[in-house]
């Protein structure tokens, strides 16, 4: 039998404890189609799905009801703990609570969240519990009192529990208004207790609570007030322990309490399959659900039965009802794992640099090193793509000690042979300009396009390659953001594959922008539009708004079968309401700009002085007039 486990109750991506008796769990995981890195109570016999009623009582029942027996079982919350180091008078705020502002290794250290001191705390004892707090700090008279003028608590459902338990058990009833009448309780349903006392404690509640639920009702409660069993539970931890007190005398040991005021998140996702995992990561929010759909389906159509493949969306507002449109692409696969991790789970997200239409989701990528660091492997591919071909097939290119595989951008080396203009904190560049006195790429040429990533995962666990993402991430600000950085970190560490895994839809600048490039990757540029791999739908006009856009049929064919293919015709009915086709509105700056360029190229060709001192002046002027 193990000596101790404490469980912490997580109900979103948090900070774990490092002690190997500290066991995270997921609450309320039936609820949630969201993985936060632990396992969840929703297995076996279980009420996981109470949890909005229950709080973390559903941790508990789970426990009690499959968890192999130990010497002590405890339960903790997620940012507030039981101090078990031997100092015991830190600064209680006046909810008798020790405030740090963050999990980390000098916090667990401070109060004793480590094998060591909580094995030393148990020695020769029964039960573990808060220390008591008094209820006349937040102006009550007395515990009864302290519910009765709580906001969001009813005295009616206190009275009603109470009913239930004298019902069940009427020799609490003494204990029961001595509780009543003491100015002090056992907080926030936490304790660490022998095993024999923590079945018993179970039995007793759970027989009270679900007679409670046959006498109790919402009236119009919000969702504060729905956490009710969870406030009625935490009195009566503190009626069972003065009632078992007085009958056996355990040996009860009080600790103060502590509270993490800073939220972050230090997890890190496992592959679905033990052996032969493909990871597949995408990252989009509920706006690119269509267009994710789209990709889901094809990569399952495109794929081997032979092959597992582990499939990572990083979400940002999906809805519920999104996420199960999604499941039910890969539901009748079973070598396909389909899983969503909330990226605003890490704090960075709350401070990057934004510009234009961009997010801070787009960072998202640069997170992948540390949240998939048990990985060898992982292939991230962008949401506003479709495949043609099994993306199994670059889990096996040669990357060796690369630290990515990706695609070279043939639309930077236009902005780069073009005298393209940039403006960022630091000041105003031509693009060559910027990649090397920005970006550090003496060779422009080897700027990559993130698209389609092949992450060397191995390799960047031995440089700790992610510190050096999150280091660039904050030291600067980028023309093009995360695929800046990317491009700044794994300079001269690209293994470039075939453009045929990158190909561009054009975005109306097929025959405008592309043959002006170098001859020979133009001739790639086309060649690869012969057959590609990968067909992405980078800028502004997208297949699912605009019907007219290179390769439509290619993405029309993945979207067609998912629950989206309605939404598909509907959105292109506004389009679509006339025949023959009939093109969208150009705006006066548009027609008025193919009027000027042809003159402009003759005046000032692509790449000369010329251009290069127009274009800052015309970018200065447009700043100007558009604020």
């Amino acid at each position: 039998m193990n000596n101790t486990i404490i469980y912490t109750s997580h109900h979103k991506p948090s900070a774990f404890l490092g002690a190997s008796c500290i066991v995270p769990l997921h609450v309320g995981k039936a609820n949630s189609l969201n993985d936060i890195t632990c396992s969840g109570d929703d297995t076996n016999d279980n009420i996981s799905y109470k949890n909005p009623f229950y709080c973390e009582l559903t941790a508990q029942y789970w426990v009690w009801k499959n968890q192999p027996k130990t010497d002590y079982v405890g339960f903790m919350h997620y940012r507030r703990h039981l101090n078990f180091s031997e100092k015991q008078d830190y600064l209680e705020d006046e909810w008798g609570v020790v405030n740090d502002d963050v999990i980390s290794q000098a916090y667990e250290e401070k109060f004793g969240l480590n094998d060591r001191s909580i094995q030393a705390c148990l020695q020769d004892v029964d039960i573990v519990v808060p220390k008591k707090w008094d209820v006349r700090a937040a102006g009550s008279k007395n515990n009864f009192d302290h519910y009765k003028v709580s906001p969001y608590l009813h005295i009616e459902d206190y009275q009603t529990a109470i009913g239930c338990l004298l019902k069940l058990y009427p020799e609490y009833a003494e204990v029961v208004d001595e509780f009543n009448n003491a100015s002090d309780g056992y907080y926030t349903n936490m304790f660490v207790m022998r095993y024999d006392i923590f079945d018993a404690y179970s039995n007793w509640l759970f027989s009270v609570l679900n007679d409670l639920e046959n006498q109790i009702a919402f009236h119009g409660y919000n969702s504060q007030e729905k956490r009710v069993i969870g406030h009625l539970a935490e009195r009566l931890f503190n009626i069972y322990l003065i009632y078992q007190q007085k009958k056996c005398s355990y040996h009860i040991k009080s600790l103060q309490r502590t509270f993490v005021k800073t939220e972050t998140f230090n997890g890190k996702l496992r592959p679905a399959f033990s052996t032969g995992n493909v990871p597949i990561v995408i990252c989009f929010d509920d706006n690119y659900s269509i267009s994710g759909g789209a990709l889901i389906n094809s990569i399952v159509k495109n794929s081997a039965d032979d092959t597992k493949y582990d499939v990572v969306v990083l979400e940002n507002g999906i809805t519920e009802r999104n996420k199960q449109r999604l499941l039910s692409l890969v539901e009748q696969n079973a070598n396909f794992s389909l899983r969503f991790f909330d990226i605003n789970a890490f704090a960075e997200m709350k401070t990057v640099y934004t510009r234009a239409h961009f997010s801070p989701a787009t960072y998202a990528r640069l997170f992948i090193p540390q949240l998939f660091s048990d990985f060898t492997k992982v292939i991230f591919i962008d949401a506003d793509t479709i495949v043609q071909s099994d993306l199994a097939a670059l889990m096996d290119v040669p990357i060796q000690e690369n630290l990515i595989a990706a695609v070279k951008d043939i639309v930077m080396e236009g902005f780069v042979k073009f005298g393209t203009i940039t403006r960022i904190s630091s000041g105003e560049f031509t693009a060559g300009e910027y990649l090397k006195t920005q970006l550090g790429m003496n060779d422009p040429d080897k700027y990559f396009q993130a698209g389609i990533i092949v992450f060397n995962i191995h390799q960047m666990n031995l440089e700790n390659t992610g510190k050096a993402l999150m280091d660039a991430m904050k030291a600067n600000s980028y023309w093009f953001l995360d695929q800046d950085i990317m491009n700044k970190v794994f300079y001269d560490r690209v293994l470039y594959l075939p453009m045929e895994w990158n190909v561009y839809h054009g975005n109306g600048n097929t025959d405008d922008f592309f043959p002006n490039l170098n001859f020979s990757t133009y001739m790639r540029f086309l060649s690869a539009r012969k057959r590609p791999k990968m067909i992405h739908y980078a800028g502004e006009n997208k297949p699912w708004n605009d019907p007219s856009v290179d390769y439509y049929d290619n993405f029309a064919k993945y979207a067609v079968g998912t629950p989206w293919q309605k939404e598909l015709y509907e959105r292109l009915n506004g389009v679509l309401n006339t025949a023959p086709f009939k093109q969208k509105p150009v705006l006066f700056q548009t027609r008025l700009k193919r009027q000027l360029i042809p003159l402009l190229n003759r005046c000032a060709p692509m790449g000369s002085s010329r251009r290069q001192t127009l274009s800052k002046y015309y970018y200065k002027l447009r700043r100007i007039m558009l604020g």
